[in-house]
């Protein structure tokens, strides 16, 4: 697993940085407001281990996020402006879709089909709907989404 992230992370990382660009985002060191991207780290062995063993009942299939990254949003229309941006590449409940090798389908070598739906958005925990209890995170709202890359 780690071994894939290491090989997916960047290209990964680059996608959604020219999908931030495309939705107006700003480069990441950029003082102007807009979307902005923080690429994060691949998580750490020692965190994914912990995880599994006090959340995930050891079940391998549950770590969802090795590869992360964060953006930044001024407002909830560039939120809408980067969700449009990540579905129009994302392959979402579509039968029949066969899973892909990212690594051999060109994703390292950037040589990816700009329609080419390249990810599966997998969850959405959407902070920002009205029926969320803000208490239980001190008011703070963000909206977070899990996808797999060449499933």
């Amino acid at each position: 697993l780690f071994d894939e992230a290491a090989m997916v992370n960047e290209p990964f990382l680059d996608l959604i940085a020219s999908l931030v660009a495309g939705a107006g985002g700003v480069d990441e060191s950029s003082a102007k407001p807009g979307l902005a991207l923080k690429r994060g780290p691949i998580k750490k062995p020692n965190r994914a281990l912990q995880k599994l063993v006090r959340l995930y009942g050891r079940d391998v299939a549950m770590l969802t996020d090795l590869v992360r990254c964060t953006v930044v949003a001024e407002d909830l229309q560039q939120v809408g402006a980067l969700m449009a941006a990540i579905d129009a590449r994302s392959v979402v409940g579509l039968a029949g879709v066969e899973p892909r090798d990212p690594i051999a389908h060109d994703l390292e070598a950037n040589k990816l089909d700009e329609d080419e739906g390249i990810m599966r958005i997998t969850s959405i925990n959407n902070r920002f709907d009205e029926s969320y209890d803000d208490g239980q995170s001190g008011g703070y709202r963000d909206l977070s989404l899990s996808v797999e890359v060449g499933w």
